[in-house]
């Protein structure tokens, strides 16, 4: 038996590189990520600066005054990371926890699960809550038991839940976590800009989010504060055991955006400068809308299109109105669609894509799709392509399956 390897055909390569690769347009009904902003979009081609030139610093002080602007907080320790929210997620945890220290997460959905195994890969001892509806917000009265039980120095939240479209009402939950001596983090990723959030009001120690959901920016770029408390607790910590994560050492963070040594930069790796001109204009647009409009824009699609769906007859996975996400609403799939042929029929023919479910392979949850409204995509006109689309797509599976009888 011959196994030698055959010499590769280079020639074959690179034949595909020989034309520009430019993909065709579609309407991003997801829960990201989300059609880019046009303005955005033209910030990307912008001509790179070296990450040492003053006005890359300057550049740095705006955008961290901006996600101050969108995270309701004053924190200094305020910054864009070079990598998705799940950067984010983990340079959260790895900071605030020392080996075999407790990690609590609330679990609703795909996300807290997520956070439970990080949690468990990197050394902590994980335990997790969750309810046996989904969607169901947790209750004080159960995260005080939890934290009585379970005695964790940090607490994970999902605020909105992206893998089910339902939201935490987070009121309290600072407090009483600081009343047990808990820090909290809480995942922003797809609630920023679409739910009401105040970091310092709330008293939450870490918040992070991502660019690609409601801010319409772009992927690759992630937003994250710790509180003053959070802070603290690091540093003292960093002396009796160094953070597990070179690249996510928050300490070493600060310092590239010029904190804690008397404001010069000192390099840690080199950022996605790029992308940063992207999320700067992406924030920019968040200020000039206002904030508040912003999040009652996503507030408003959200009604409206829960009241297409229920008008052409599907019905909603999350049954009590106050849990249900803004930005992202799952749909119960009814037992004649096949839900995946339906998403590539809309794709194919409409050119407009809806999600599936993150929690497919789980036989407790029934099928449902996720339809996302986020950013430039939170607009009437584009639910109403998009509901238009979904009504073609039942027909054409209904009129098939009639045919075959």
């Amino acid at each position: 038996m011959n196994l030698m390897k055959s010499e590769p055909d280079h020639r074959l390569m690179i034949k595909t590189f020989q034309e520009d690769f430019m993909p065709h347009e579609k309407l991003l009904m997801i829960p990201g990520p989300t059609n880019l902003n046009p303005n955005v979009l033209q910030s990307l081609s912008k001509p790179l600066l070296s990450h040492t030139d003053p006005q890359f610093y300057e550049l740095l002080d705006q955008i961290q005054n901006g996600i101050r602007y969108l995270f309701q907080t004053n924190n200094p320790y305020t910054f864009a990371i070079t990598g998705s929210a799940t950067i984010a997620m983990e340079t959260a945890i790895c900071n605030l926890l020392l080996p075999g220290q407790t990690l609590l997460s609330l679990v609703h959905g795909y996300w807290g699960n997520r956070v439970a195994t990080m949690g468990s890969r990197l050394g902590y001892n994980t335990n997790i809550i969750q309810n046996n509806k989904f969607g169901e917000n947790f209750t004080l009265i159960q995260i005080e038991n939890a934290l009585r039980k379970y005695r964790p120095s940090v607490m994970y939240v999902c605020h909105g839940d992206s893998s089910l479209g339902c939201v935490q009402n987070l009121n309290g939950i600072g407090k009483l976590c600081h009343r047990y001596n808990c820090l909290l983090i809480v995942d922003a990723v797809v609630s920023l800009c679409t739910t009401q959030l105040e970091m310092d009001n709330m008293e939450i120690d870490v918040l992070f989010s991502g660019c690609q959901k409601a801010l319409s920016g772009p992927p690759g770029i992630s937003l994250i504060s710790f509180s003053d408390k959070a802070v603290q607790i690091i540093k003292s910590r960093s002396n009796m055991c160094p953070i597990s994560s070179f690249y996510m050492d928050i300490n070493l963070v600060a310092k590239a955006w010029g904190l804690d040594n008397n404001n010069v930069h000192t390099y840690h790796y080199t950022p996605a400068i790029n992308l940063l001109y992207g999320i700067h204009t992406a924030i920019r647009e968040i200020i000039n809308e206002d904030l508040s409009k912003v999040i009652e824009r996503h507030q408003k699609a959200k009604h409206y299109l829960e009241k297409q769906i229920q008008n052409i007859g599907l019905k909603l996975l999350i049954q009590e109105s106050e849990n249900r996400l803004a930005g992202i609403t799952s749909v119960l799939i009814p037992d004649d669609i096949d839900g995946n042929m339906l998403i590539q029929f809309m794709y194919t023919k409409h050119d407009i894509l809806i999600g599936g479910s993150l929690l497919a392979s789980d036989p407790n949850v029934p099928k449902f799709w996720r339809i996302g409204y986020l950013g430039v995509n939170a607009d009437r006109k584009k639910i109403n392509q998009t509901i238009e689309s979904l009504q073609d797509a039942l027909q054409q599976q209904r009129n098939k399956f009639k045919a075959h009888l």
